[in-house]
């Protein structure tokens, strides 16, 4: 295609049966004069086709050969399959922390006889707990409030206890109860290390089962894993495991509670899509 100073000249080629023989010479009426007394460009000249509608039909079909080339090189992208899958695996991890949760309480004829008493049984419960190697002590939720039958204050407070030493603890906790402390809870838990170390656990595990489970599916369906589009992890944080025999041992007399440790079960659950492609 150029300009020859006269028109533009167009020419295309399309194949014949066996080889490329066929030019069309499409000009711009340059064989016909460009005003009066102008002689016609010797050297235009127009290839006339022996059968146009032959040609065209020859062009239509070579188009669409390279339409089908085009969309053959886009098939891999077209093909690719998406599969939504998740799995949740569980693990049983061992309890290593010991919680034990306790009230101090008192009611008298006013807020401060029932405040004053509450406090000296919380001091005294603290200094002892202090005294226990291994045995962190925290004090929690102080409330006081007054009843109308009969017409008395009450007041409360709440210390929390933790150790990894379970028969320490529990000794511990007896010795508040014969102050009159009451037991609220008593309850084996994971320590954070360990509720992160089982956690992990779970998760690998998922994400492993996950991904076998996407090479049996493209293998099922004849196609081939390429990769993860998307993942999502959860990991719900365990609960505690309460001591079965808790309640009957704690109202018993001066003996310490028992709570005896069970494995706790930690899960992870993975939900991804999953890209599969042609073999």
């Amino acid at each position: 295609m150029g300009w020859d100073g006269m028109g533009w000249d167009c020419s295309i080629s399309v194949p014949e049966r066996n080889n490329w023989v066929t030019a069309i010479d499409i000009h711009n009426n340059m064989d016909r004069p460009r005003g009066p007394g102008l002689p016609v460009n010797p050297t235009a000249r127009r290839l006339r086709p022996p059968n146009r509608k032959g040609i065209h039909m020859r062009w239509r079909q070579s188009a669409l050969v390279a339409i089908a080339t085009m969309l053959a090189a886009c098939g891999p992208a077209l093909a690719d399959t998406i599969l939504h899958l998740d799995d949740t695996e569980t693990v049983m991890a061992h309890p290593d922390e010991l919680v034990a949760i306790l009230r101090a309480e008192a009611s008298g004829a006013s807020a401060a006889i029932a405040q004053q008493t509450v406090n000296n049984a919380m001091a005294a419960a603290l200094a002892r707990a202090r005294q226990v190697a291994g045995v962190t002590a925290a004090t929690q939720g102080y409330t006081a409030w007054q009843a109308t039958q009969p017409q008395r204050w009450q007041a409360s407070q709440t210390l929390t206890l933790r150790s990894h030493d379970g028969p320490a603890l529990l000794t511990l906790v007896g010795a508040l109860q014969q102050k009159a402390l009451a037991i609220a809870e008593l309850s084996w838990q994971l320590s954070r290390e360990a509720s992160r170390a089982a956690r992990d656990q779970a998760m690998r595990d998922a994400l492993s089962a996950l991904r076998g489970r996407a090479e049996e599916a493209a293998g099922l369906l004849g196609l081939r894993f390429e990769a993860f589009q998307r993942v999502s992890i959860a990991m719900p944080q365990p609960g505690p495991i309460l001591p079965r025999a808790m309640m009957a041992m704690a109202a018993a007399a001066p003996t310490p509670p028992s709570a005896q440790a069970e494995d706790i079960p930690v899960s992870a659950t993975v939900d991804a899509d999953v890209v599969l492609v042609a073999k």
